[in-house]
Formats: structure tokens, C-alpha cells, sequence
């Protein structure tokens, strides 16, 4: 998979509407974009070899779990692999790091990052919800993708919402990466990216980048 090299944000300022928008591409700089104030979730659209696909599935046949791992990302990317089921293809760890390294350049972390990689069979957070968080990375790497909502209204909104599916909802595709922006995010109080997991189906692999020392690590 390609890796996320990115310096400064697309000049184009026409690419950002209102407050709450969410921004789609094919191109990784698009993950830059959530710095924009009037971005709460910026998607980078990419594909997944089928073989990397397939790779996966001796970690599915151990779900459910939950691998949790905390620091520079390199030490926390191997400590992460350290704490699977069985061991992880050595792209999905590789790839694990990029996006971390990414996560922790666009969140200011110093090159820290809390690391999430869940193998989940249930319902997940079924709920829409806005994160307490500042800024946190998503992606499914198997299985059905996060649900969102490009509303404003953020977690006050998202409460008196009904769990099930919303007509207006977008759902992320397996690969995708999201950074979704949280209602701790400078300014953006009231303004969180609503989400939630999807409808229980087949396992799901998804991994979850946060910034790090917000949340204690089991």
C-alpha cells in the first residue's frame, strides 16, 4: 500500500464548504484537510490488494480480540504485534506504522500514538456518537466500514439520534482511512464527527489511532 507523504495543505480553498464538511480522495494529503476548521472528517480512499486481504484472515479466526499499544510508533507498533492472537502479515504492520507516523505528524503527538487493532464480531458502538477526543484515525481493514454523518450538531445532536441506520449516513470502505475530528478538538466543541460502528455482520478488522496519554491502554 502506498505510504502518506504530505507537507503542507492543497491551496485549492474552494474545496471547503461549510462547518461540519466532510472531504474525499484518492490522494493521502486529504488527510491534511481535517486542520481546516470547517472540516470534521477527511477520507482517503484507497484500495486493498486482494492478496493483503487474504492475508488477514488467520487474525479473523481469532476474533474477537482486542490489541492495544501506546508510545513512539515504532516501539508501540511492535509492541501492538506482540500482543496479537497469532502473527500479523508483516503489510499490515508496516502499514500500521505509516498511518501512525501520518496520525502523529497531523496531531502534533512528537511521534507518539496510541494503537488499536480489534478483531470484532459483535455490534461494536452501534449508537451514533462524537468522540471526547481530539483527533482519531479509523480503518477498517476487513469487513463492514465506520458509518457517518456529515451533520453539524456533534455529540448533542448525535444523543437524540436513533441507533439504526440514518438515510443520510455515508459508510467507509474497507481501506479507507479516516481522521475524524472529536469534540476536543480546539474550537470544535459541538461540531464532532458523528459516527458509529456498523450493523453486526462478518468479523470486522479495524484498527483505531489516538493521541496518546488520553486514554489508559489494558
Amino acid at each position: 500500500m502506498p505510504g502518506f507523504l504530505a507537507e503542507s495543505l492543497p491551496p485549492d480553498a474552494s474545496l471547503y464548504p461549510a462547518p461540519g464538511t466532510a472531504i474525499a480522495a484518492e490522494d493521502g494529503e486529504v488527510l491534511l484537510t481535517i486542520l481546516r476548521p470547517e472540516v470534521n472528517l477527511a477520507l482517503w480512499h484507497r484500495p486493498i490488494p486482494e492478496d493483503f486481504t487474504q492475508g488477514l484472515a488467520p487474525l479473523l479466526a481469532h476474533a474477537p480480540f482486542c490489541a492495544e499499544a501506546e508510545g513512539i510508533v515504532g516501539e508501540a507498533t511492535d509492541q501492538l504485534a506482540a500482543r496479537l492472537p497469532c502473527p500479523a502479515p508483516l503489510d499490515l504492520l508496516l502499514d500500521i506504522r505509516r498511518l501512525a507516523v501520518a496520525f502523529s505528524v497531523l496531531a502534533e503527538c512528537d511521534g507518539r500514538a496510541r494503537l488499536r487493532l480489534e478483531a470484532i464480531t459483535g455490534p461494536g458502538c452501534p449508537r451514533w456518537h462524537a468522540d471526547a477526543v481530539g483527533l482519531r484515525m479509523l480503518c477498517t481493514y476487513r469487513g463492514a466500514g465506520t458509518q457517518w454523518l456529515c451533520r453539524q450538531g456533534g455529540a448533542a445532536l448525535a444523543r437524540t439520534l436513533p441507533a439504526g441506520p440514518h438515510r443520510a449516513a455515508g459508510q467507509m470502505a474497507p481501506g479507507t482511512v479516516a481522521v475524524l475530528k472529536g469534540e476536543r478538538f480546539p474550537g470544535n466543541a459541538g461540531l464532532g464527527c458523528i459516527h458509529r460502528s456498523p450493523p453486526a455482520g462478518a468479523a470486522r478488522l479495524l484498527l483505531c489511532i489516538d493521541q496518546p496519554g488520553r486514554i489508559p491502554v489494558a
